[in-house]
């Protein structure tokens, strides 16, 4: 009689755990830093693209702690992961530094740490980068499409002013509007391929002998 074989389940390196889990823990403390600290307080600050993709960020990563085999099977949700948390980063960087208390404990947390962290975890650990499509980059700009619309439509109403100078129809006119949000279209999908292709280098760069 033949002893049916048993499929041994894959052991996680304990430097994928950690980093990840040194991804929640900095968007956590961030939170925590800003609900303790700031006057307006935190909840509100959830209607800012930084903090709503911190939070996605913070949940994905933790379901992939908790559930690995689960989260492998949906390499594009981590694509669009990394894509949403880098570009917060570099925009706060390149834009927005001086609107919103600069280099704070909460903000180096969030568009410093947090966007390198995440990188490094799309760079280094795993291969399911390697399943990412030509058209997962299309399909990553569904949600900034929508909450660009609900910034220019609800949020900016119901806060009585705009988040972003830079989509502030009374500051820069409907045409600034238009040519900002067209640009920052073009810059999505281009880091989005960005992410993809490098995704995908860094996978054959580890599987390439030394």
């Amino acid at each position: 009689m033949v002893a049916p074989t048993v499929t041994p389940t894959p052991t996680r390196a304990p430097q994928t755990v950690g980093l990840r889990i040194a991804i929640v823990a900095t968007i956590l403390l961030a939170f925590l830093i800003t609900a303790t600290t700031s006057r307006s307080g935190l909840w509100w600050r959830f209607s800012t693209f930084t903090y709503e993709v911190n939070l996605l960020a913070a949940a994905y990563f933790l379901w992939a702690v908790l559930r690995p085999e689960a989260a492998r099977q949906l390499p594009g949700l981590r694509g669009a992961v990394v894509l949403y948390v880098v570009v917060a980063g570099v925009i706060w960087n390149v834009y927005l530094t001086e609107m919103s208390m600069g280099y704070s404990p909460q903000n180096i947390l969030l568009h410093v740490v947090s966007p390198i962290l995440v990188g490094l975890d799309w760079l280094l650990i795993g291969r399911s980068q390697e399943r990412v499509t030509w058209w997962h980059p299309i399909v990553w700009l569904g949600y900034p499409l929508l909450y660009l619309i609900a910034t220019l439509v609800y949020l900016n109403s119901e806060r009585g002013r705009f988040l972003y100078y830079f989509l502030d129809v009374d500051q820069i006119g409907m045409a600034g509007v238009a040519r900002n949000v067209l640009l920052l279209g073009i810059g999505f999908a281009a880091l989005g391929y960005l992410v993809l292709g490098a995704g995908r280098l860094a996978v054959a760069a580890r599987r390439t002998p030394a």
